[in-house]
Protein backbone atom coordinates (compact mmCIF):
# COMPACT_ATOMS: atom_id res chain seq x y z
CA UNK A 1 0.00 0.00 0.00
CA UNK A 2 2.07 2.92 -1.13
CA UNK A 3 -0.29 5.77 -0.56
CA UNK A 4 2.57 7.72 1.64
CA UNK A 5 4.96 7.67 -0.65
CA UNK A 6 3.24 9.89 -3.00
CA UNK A 7 3.32 12.62 -0.88
CA UNK A 8 7.35 12.91 -0.85
CA UNK A 9 7.52 13.41 -4.66
CA UNK A 10 4.26 14.57 -6.74
CA UNK A 11 3.18 18.05 -4.94
CA UNK A 12 0.33 18.19 -2.81
CA UNK A 13 -3.11 17.63 -5.50
CA UNK A 14 -1.60 14.71 -7.13
CA UNK A 15 -0.21 13.01 -4.19
CA UNK A 16 -4.04 13.25 -2.37
CA UNK A 17 -5.32 11.97 -5.62
CA UNK A 18 -3.26 9.47 -5.82
CA UNK A 19 -3.63 8.45 -1.76
CA UNK A 20 -7.52 8.45 -2.58
CA UNK A 21 -6.98 5.94 -5.60
CA UNK A 22 -5.18 3.57 -3.22
CA UNK A 23 -7.63 4.00 -0.12
CA UNK A 24 -10.33 3.42 -2.17
CA UNK A 25 -8.65 -0.10 -3.46
CA UNK A 26 -7.79 -0.42 0.42
CA UNK A 27 -11.12 -0.04 1.96
CA UNK A 28 -13.26 -2.33 -0.52
CA UNK A 29 -10.37 -5.57 0.33
CA UNK A 30 -10.54 -4.46 4.11
CA UNK A 31 -14.33 -5.14 3.78
CA UNK A 32 -13.73 -8.34 1.93
CA UNK A 33 -11.30 -10.38 4.55
CA UNK A 34 -13.11 -8.40 7.69
CA UNK A 35 -14.97 -11.18 9.62
CA UNK A 36 -18.57 -11.49 9.11
CA UNK A 37 -19.98 -9.84 12.06
CA UNK A 38 -18.08 -6.55 10.64
CA UNK A 39 -19.18 -6.94 7.19
CA UNK A 40 -22.86 -6.88 8.51
CA UNK A 41 -22.35 -4.14 10.87
CA UNK A 42 -20.65 -2.37 7.54
CA UNK A 43 -22.25 -3.47 5.14
CA UNK A 44 -21.28 -0.21 3.08
CA UNK A 45 -18.47 1.38 2.42
CA UNK A 46 -16.56 3.65 0.11
CA UNK A 47 -14.63 6.60 -1.06
CA UNK A 48 -15.40 10.21 0.49
CA UNK A 49 -13.99 12.77 -1.92
CA UNK A 50 -15.46 15.50 -0.41
CA UNK A 51 -14.12 14.49 2.98
CA UNK A 52 -11.19 13.35 1.70
CA UNK A 53 -11.24 9.49 3.38
CA UNK A 54 -12.54 6.14 2.61
CA UNK A 55 -14.94 4.30 5.18
CA UNK A 56 -17.18 1.16 6.38
CA UNK A 57 -20.62 2.61 7.12
CA UNK A 58 -23.23 1.30 9.08
CA UNK A 59 -26.22 3.06 6.97
CA UNK A 60 -25.72 4.02 3.24
CA UNK A 61 -25.98 7.57 3.85
CA UNK A 62 -22.81 8.24 5.77
CA UNK A 63 -23.52 9.96 8.75
CA UNK A 64 -26.42 8.59 9.64
CA UNK A 65 -25.47 5.79 12.28
CA UNK A 66 -21.87 4.34 12.76
CA UNK A 67 -19.22 4.42 10.27
CA UNK A 68 -15.80 3.65 10.73
CA UNK A 69 -13.04 6.08 8.31
CA UNK A 70 -9.60 6.33 7.42
CA UNK A 71 -7.76 9.39 6.62
CA UNK A 72 -4.30 9.12 4.91
CA UNK A 73 -1.48 12.00 5.49
CA UNK A 74 1.98 12.39 5.07
CA UNK A 75 2.72 11.34 8.27
CA UNK A 76 -0.02 9.04 9.39
CA UNK A 77 -2.72 6.86 8.66
CA UNK A 78 -5.88 7.52 11.11
CA UNK A 79 -8.85 4.89 11.42
CA UNK A 80 -11.53 6.69 13.48
CA UNK A 81 -14.65 5.03 15.07
CA UNK A 82 -17.16 8.19 14.26
CA UNK A 83 -21.07 8.79 15.84
CA UNK A 84 -22.35 12.45 14.56
CA UNK A 85 -26.19 11.56 14.30
CA UNK A 86 -28.20 13.00 17.11
CA UNK A 87 -30.90 10.14 17.82
CA UNK A 88 -27.62 7.57 17.44
CA UNK A 89 -25.61 9.82 20.06
CA UNK A 90 -28.61 9.73 22.76
CA UNK A 91 -28.86 6.04 22.46
CA UNK A 92 -25.10 5.70 23.02
CA UNK A 93 -24.71 8.38 26.15
CA UNK A 94 -28.11 6.78 27.66
CA UNK A 95 -26.73 3.34 27.30
CA UNK A 96 -23.24 4.56 28.68
CA UNK A 97 -25.13 6.44 31.63
CA UNK A 98 -27.08 2.69 32.54
CA UNK A 99 -23.71 0.88 32.91
CA UNK A 100 -20.83 3.42 33.79
CA UNK A 101 -17.86 1.08 34.91
CA UNK A 102 -18.72 -1.62 31.75
CA UNK A 103 -18.29 1.54 29.26
CA UNK A 104 -15.56 2.49 31.04
CA UNK A 105 -14.00 -0.64 30.56
CA UNK A 106 -14.84 -0.97 26.74
CA UNK A 107 -13.38 2.00 25.98
CA UNK A 108 -10.00 2.07 27.56
CA UNK A 109 -9.56 -1.54 26.93
CA UNK A 110 -7.93 -1.25 23.46
CA UNK A 111 -5.05 0.29 24.87
CA UNK A 112 -3.43 3.67 25.66
CA UNK A 113 -2.99 4.16 22.15
CA UNK A 114 -6.69 5.10 21.08
CA UNK A 115 -7.80 8.62 21.52
CA UNK A 116 -11.13 9.67 22.80
CA UNK A 117 -12.71 12.49 21.64
CA UNK A 118 -16.17 13.50 23.18
CA UNK A 119 -16.72 17.35 21.43
CA UNK A 120 -19.43 20.09 22.34
CA UNK A 121 -21.06 21.30 19.12
CA UNK A 122 -22.96 24.33 18.79
CA UNK A 123 -26.18 24.19 17.06
CA UNK A 124 -27.33 27.11 14.58
CA UNK A 125 -31.06 27.51 15.81
CA UNK A 126 -32.08 28.93 12.14
CA UNK A 127 -29.98 27.22 10.00
CA UNK A 128 -28.91 23.62 11.58
CA UNK A 129 -25.41 24.61 10.96
CA UNK A 130 -22.84 23.37 13.82
CA UNK A 131 -19.37 25.12 15.07
CA UNK A 132 -17.28 23.64 17.24
CA UNK A 133 -17.97 24.98 21.05
CA UNK A 134 -15.20 22.81 23.15
CA UNK A 135 -14.20 19.48 24.08
CA UNK A 136 -15.47 17.48 27.00
CA UNK A 137 -12.47 14.87 26.53
CA UNK A 138 -9.70 14.65 23.49
CA UNK A 139 -7.21 12.61 25.29
CA UNK A 140 -5.35 8.94 25.15
CA UNK A 141 -7.72 6.41 26.75
CA UNK A 142 -5.38 5.96 29.10
CA UNK A 143 -6.05 9.16 30.72
CA UNK A 144 -9.42 7.87 31.24
CA UNK A 145 -10.18 7.09 35.06
CA UNK A 146 -13.67 5.87 35.89
CA UNK A 147 -14.62 9.13 37.76
CA UNK A 148 -13.88 11.19 34.75
CA UNK A 149 -15.95 8.59 32.09
CA UNK A 150 -19.02 8.90 34.47
CA UNK A 151 -18.60 12.77 34.27
CA UNK A 152 -18.17 12.94 31.00
CA UNK A 153 -20.91 10.88 29.57
CA UNK A 154 -23.18 11.88 31.97
CA UNK A 155 -22.75 15.61 30.31
CA UNK A 156 -22.73 14.82 26.85
CA UNK A 157 -25.82 12.90 27.40
CA UNK A 158 -27.63 16.04 29.00
CA UNK A 159 -25.87 18.62 26.48
CA UNK A 160 -26.87 15.85 23.72
CA UNK A 161 -30.58 16.30 25.05
CA UNK A 162 -30.77 19.92 24.30
CA UNK A 163 -31.24 21.58 20.68
CA UNK A 164 -28.77 23.89 21.09
CA UNK A 165 -26.23 21.34 21.01
CA UNK A 166 -24.63 18.12 19.50
CA UNK A 167 -21.89 16.09 21.28
CA UNK A 168 -20.41 13.59 18.66
CA UNK A 169 -17.75 11.05 19.81
CA UNK A 170 -14.69 10.08 18.18
CA UNK A 171 -12.34 7.07 19.18
CA UNK A 172 -9.31 6.48 16.86
CA UNK A 173 -5.85 5.85 16.16
CA UNK A 174 -3.00 6.85 14.24
CA UNK A 175 -0.39 4.62 12.81
CA UNK A 176 2.73 5.47 11.73
CA UNK A 177 3.05 6.00 7.69
CA UNK A 178 6.36 4.63 6.90
CA UNK A 179 5.16 1.50 9.26
CA UNK A 180 2.18 1.39 7.50
CA UNK A 181 3.78 1.84 3.68
CA UNK A 182 6.38 -1.18 5.31
CA UNK A 183 3.38 -3.12 5.56
CA UNK A 184 2.36 -3.23 2.05
CA UNK A 185 -0.56 -5.85 1.48
CA UNK A 186 -0.79 -7.10 5.08
CA UNK A 187 -2.63 -3.77 6.20
CA UNK A 188 -5.66 -4.88 5.41
CA UNK A 189 -5.76 -7.86 7.93
CA UNK A 190 -3.95 -5.55 10.08
CA UNK A 191 -6.34 -2.83 10.20
CA UNK A 192 -9.16 -5.68 10.45
CA UNK A 193 -7.68 -6.64 13.55
CA UNK A 194 -7.69 -3.20 14.85
CA UNK A 195 -11.58 -2.82 14.27
CA UNK A 196 -12.05 -6.36 15.73
CA UNK A 197 -11.39 -4.33 18.98
CA UNK A 198 -13.67 -1.91 18.69
CA UNK A 199 -16.73 -4.36 18.28
CA UNK A 200 -17.19 -4.63 21.70
CA UNK A 201 -17.54 -1.32 23.00
CA UNK A 202 -19.93 -0.90 18.85
CA UNK A 203 -22.15 -3.38 20.17
CA UNK A 204 -22.25 -2.39 24.09
CA UNK A 205 -23.83 1.32 23.11
CA UNK A 206 -25.96 0.42 20.80
CA UNK A 207 -27.41 -2.30 22.15
CA UNK A 208 -26.83 -4.88 19.66
CA UNK A 209 -25.94 -7.53 22.38
CA UNK A 210 -28.21 -8.44 24.92
CA UNK A 211 -27.11 -7.86 28.69
CA UNK A 212 -27.72 -7.83 31.88
CA UNK A 213 -30.72 -5.38 33.52
CA UNK A 214 -28.61 -2.13 34.58
CA UNK A 215 -27.17 -2.42 37.69
CA UNK A 216 -28.39 0.03 40.62
CA UNK A 217 -26.25 3.57 40.74
CA UNK A 218 -23.98 3.43 43.54
CA UNK A 219 -22.40 6.66 45.33
CA UNK A 220 -18.35 6.95 44.63
CA UNK A 221 -16.81 6.89 48.05
CA UNK A 222 -14.19 10.30 47.88
CA UNK A 223 -12.17 9.12 50.69
CA UNK A 224 -11.54 5.47 52.97
CA UNK A 225 -11.84 5.08 55.96
CA UNK A 226 -9.75 3.15 58.47
CA UNK A 227 -12.87 1.19 59.77
CA UNK A 228 -14.20 -0.37 56.59
CA UNK A 229 -10.79 -2.57 56.87
CA UNK A 230 -12.98 -5.72 58.26
CA UNK A 231 -16.12 -4.67 56.61
CA UNK A 232 -17.64 -5.00 53.32
CA UNK A 233 -19.46 -1.92 52.26
CA UNK A 234 -23.70 -2.78 51.54
CA UNK A 235 -23.59 -0.73 47.69
CA UNK A 236 -25.55 -3.56 46.39
CA UNK A 237 -25.25 -7.36 44.71
CA UNK A 238 -23.62 -6.35 41.72
CA UNK A 239 -20.49 -4.14 43.75
CA UNK A 240 -18.40 -3.82 47.32
CA UNK A 241 -15.40 -1.70 48.21
CA UNK A 242 -13.05 -3.36 51.21
CA UNK A 243 -9.98 -1.78 52.11
CA UNK A 244 -7.22 -4.62 52.65
CA UNK A 245 -4.15 -4.03 55.13
CA UNK A 246 -1.12 -5.41 53.52
CA UNK A 247 1.03 -7.81 55.49
CA UNK A 248 4.43 -8.69 54.50
CA UNK A 249 3.21 -12.08 52.99
CA UNK A 250 0.65 -10.12 50.76
CA UNK A 251 3.58 -8.34 49.60
CA UNK A 252 6.15 -11.37 48.98
CA UNK A 253 3.89 -13.76 47.49
CA UNK A 254 1.46 -11.58 45.52
CA UNK A 255 -2.10 -11.69 46.88
CA UNK A 256 -4.94 -9.57 48.78
CA UNK A 257 -6.72 -10.86 51.76
CA UNK A 258 -10.33 -10.06 51.90
CA UNK A 259 -13.05 -11.59 54.24
CA UNK A 260 -14.91 -14.64 54.40
CA UNK A 261 -18.07 -12.40 53.74
CA UNK A 262 -17.00 -11.33 50.75
CA UNK A 263 -16.34 -15.39 49.27
CA UNK A 264 -20.34 -15.02 48.25
CA UNK A 265 -20.14 -12.35 45.77
CA UNK A 266 -17.49 -14.60 43.48
CA UNK A 267 -18.57 -18.28 44.10
CA UNK A 268 -20.81 -19.62 41.14
CA UNK A 269 -22.15 -22.92 43.19
CA UNK A 270 -21.17 -24.80 46.30
CA UNK A 271 -17.84 -26.44 44.58
CA UNK A 272 -16.09 -23.28 43.29
CA UNK A 273 -13.09 -22.99 44.39
CA UNK A 274 -11.44 -20.35 42.64
CA UNK A 275 -12.88 -17.80 40.12
CA UNK A 276 -11.12 -15.72 37.34
CA UNK A 277 -11.33 -12.08 37.41
CA UNK A 278 -10.17 -8.70 35.58
CA UNK A 279 -7.95 -6.73 37.73
CA UNK A 280 -7.77 -2.68 36.53
CA UNK A 281 -5.35 -0.80 37.63
CA UNK A 282 -3.35 2.20 36.80
CA UNK A 283 -5.02 2.12 32.99
CA UNK A 284 -4.33 -1.09 32.51
CA UNK A 285 -6.37 -4.56 32.41
CA UNK A 286 -5.02 -7.54 33.69
CA UNK A 287 -6.86 -11.06 32.76
CA UNK A 288 -4.79 -13.31 34.32
CA UNK A 289 -5.88 -13.29 37.98
CA UNK A 290 -7.91 -15.03 40.21
CA UNK A 291 -10.10 -15.10 43.24
CA UNK A 292 -9.24 -18.44 45.48
CA UNK A 293 -11.62 -19.69 48.77
CA UNK A 294 -9.50 -20.56 51.64
CA UNK A 295 -10.24 -23.17 54.08
CA UNK A 296 -11.64 -23.97 56.73
CA UNK A 297 -13.51 -20.26 57.16
CA UNK A 298 -14.14 -19.11 53.17
CA UNK A 299 -11.63 -16.44 53.00
CA UNK A 300 -11.83 -15.27 50.03
CA UNK A 301 -8.09 -13.93 48.63
CA UNK A 302 -7.14 -12.37 45.88
CA UNK A 303 -4.30 -14.00 43.77
CA UNK A 304 -2.29 -11.66 41.70
CA UNK A 305 -0.72 -12.34 38.04
CA UNK A 306 3.38 -11.84 38.00
CA UNK A 307 2.92 -8.19 36.66
CA UNK A 308 0.63 -7.04 39.10
CA UNK A 309 2.53 -8.77 41.44
CA UNK A 310 5.49 -6.54 40.92
CA UNK A 311 3.46 -3.59 40.55
CA UNK A 312 1.97 -3.90 44.23
CA UNK A 313 6.00 -4.41 45.47
CA UNK A 314 6.82 -1.40 43.82
CA UNK A 315 4.03 0.83 45.74
CA UNK A 316 3.39 -0.81 48.88
CA UNK A 317 4.81 -1.27 51.57
CA UNK A 318 3.95 -3.53 54.92
CA UNK A 319 1.12 -1.73 56.67
CA UNK A 320 -0.30 -0.05 53.62
CA UNK A 321 -4.17 -0.30 52.58
CA UNK A 322 -5.69 -0.62 49.00
CA UNK A 323 -8.60 -0.07 48.07
CA UNK A 324 -10.65 -2.80 46.76
CA UNK A 325 -13.55 -3.11 44.33
CA UNK A 326 -15.17 -5.55 42.69
CA UNK A 327 -18.40 -5.13 40.43
CA UNK A 328 -19.94 -7.74 38.35
CA UNK A 329 -20.26 -6.84 34.22
CA UNK A 330 -21.87 -8.38 31.99
CA UNK A 331 -21.12 -12.00 30.67
CA UNK A 332 -20.73 -13.05 34.55
CA UNK A 333 -17.35 -11.38 34.38
CA UNK A 334 -16.40 -9.81 37.45
CA UNK A 335 -13.49 -6.76 37.37
CA UNK A 336 -11.39 -5.81 40.40
CA UNK A 337 -9.97 -2.35 40.17
CA UNK A 338 -7.23 -1.79 42.84
CA UNK A 339 -6.39 1.81 44.25
CA UNK A 340 -3.92 3.02 47.10
CA UNK A 341 -5.88 4.49 49.52
CA UNK A 342 -6.32 8.17 49.68
CA UNK A 343 -6.15 8.57 46.11
CA UNK A 344 -9.19 10.68 45.23
CA UNK A 345 -12.36 9.54 43.15
CA UNK A 346 -15.03 11.67 42.87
Amino acid sequence: MPVFTAFGWAGEETAIKYALSQLELFVRELHRVSPRNVQEKFPFYGLSKEDQMVYLSASENVGDDVYISFFARPMSLELQLTITNEAVLNKIYRQAEKEPALCHRLITEPGPEWTLRIQQMQVDEDTGATTHYQDLFKESVATLDEATSIAVMSKAAYLNGDVRWLVPFYLGRRFDSERVSAMGLAITQVMSEQISLLMPILDFLTGKTARKKPKPKTRVRTAVEAAEIEEIQPDSAEMFTYVAELKPLCLRQGFINLTPKHWPFFQINSRTETRQVTVYYEGIYDKECSVWRLLPNDRARLVLSPPLHEWLQENFTVQDQIQVTARKLGDDEIQITLRPVGEVAE
